[in-house]
């Protein structure tokens, strides 16, 4: 490999565990984060052309019983829809509320949706494990709850469990486990940088001049 192959390697090398960096950043934010499922920054490609993405992991994180009715959790692959300011956004945050006018919100305070629209829980309500709410002894609406495959949104199957809050999926100490092995790879392709650009510093000023 050549001087400035070695310079690029090192450089996409930086860019690549910089991404990493931020990655693991985020997930330790988020420690505490109901719902919250830890991202991965997956690497791909070779040399200069080294590319990462960040990825959402799927294990489902531990439910813990609050006792608070309009706490819920998630069980299986989904997330609550809810009305974003431009368009539908998803969510596996179990935090919600009703606000004044019986609708159901998220920690944001964004509606939760329904097949109906956004979600009213009269008093008394019960939320099924598949979703349904009855009220009265009947069925009044029913949460959307959707996976996304492929970037498309589809039915999801998994269960709801009221008065309980899925945790954060992230371990802290993985993450700063992580966290010190990017930093020391991070060092190691810097130094490298370092040595490619001053040998080819070299190259250039220690050449012997050509005489005639």
């Amino acid at each position: 490999m050549g001087l400035p192959d070695a310079l690029a390697s090192a450089a996409a090398g930086m860019r690549t565990q910089t991404s990493r960096l931020d990655t693991i950043a985020e997930n330790l934010a988020n420690a505490a984060t109901p719902g919250y499922r830890v991202r991965q920054a997956v690497v791909g490609g070779f040399g200069d052309a080294m590319r990462s993405a960040e990825v959402a992991g799927s294990s489902q994180g531990p439910l813990r019983h609050t006792g608070v009715s309009t706490d819920l959790a998630l069980v299986g692959s989904g997330f609550f829809a809810v009305a974003g300011e431009h368009g539908i956004d998803y969510t596996r945050d179990g935090r919600m509320t009703l606000d004044a006018d019986g609708a159901l919100c998220d920690a944001r305070g964004r509606h939760v949706l329904g097949s109906l629209g956004a979600v009213h829980l009269p008093r008394g309500s019960i939320i099924h494990s598949d979703g349904r709410i009855f009220a009265h002894g009947a069925v009044i609406d029913r949460l959307r709850i959707v996976d996304v495959v492929d970037g498309k949104p589809q039915r999801s199957t998994a269960a709801v469990r009221c008065g309980y809050l899925e945790d954060s999926g992230v371990e802290p100490i993985v993450q700063m486990t992580s966290l010190v092995a990017a930093e020391r790879a991070f060092e190691a392709d810097q130094k490298a940088a370092q040595q490619a650009d001053e040998a080819l510093k070299r190259a250039v000023t220690e050449l012997p001049q050509v005489r005639p």
